[in-house]
């Protein structure tokens, strides 16, 4: 499936709230990922469910610490998922 964006990255206390270009085409859902550390070593992962969908809270983050973020799109088709490959990576300092 084609690929998206991330648009904006806004940080809060102890939360960030990432936005995301549309993507309506080829289209399922969306799988974000977030991690302390540059390389994605440890990671964690979310998936949102739907084409629609262009933001996402993420809460309980540690305070004042960055955090790295990128995101990609799926399409499922039967029991298979396909992936696109991962957007550019944004980072952000939680207050």
């Amino acid at each position: 499936p084609k690929g998206t964006t991330l648009s904006t990255l806004t940080p809060g206390s102890r939360k960030i709230k990432i936005a995301w270009n549309k993507q309506a085409s080829q289209t399922t859902g969306y799988q974000i990922q977030y991690s302390t550390r540059k390389d994605f070593k440890t990671k964690t992962t979310i998936t949102v469910s739907g084409s629609k969908n262009t933001s996402k809270k993420i809460k309980s983050l540690l305070n004042k610490t960055k955090y790295y973020v990128r995101i990609r799109t799926y399409k499922k088709v039967g029991a298979d998922k396909y992936y696109s490959s991962w957007s550019a990576v944004k980072n952000t300092k939680t207050r």
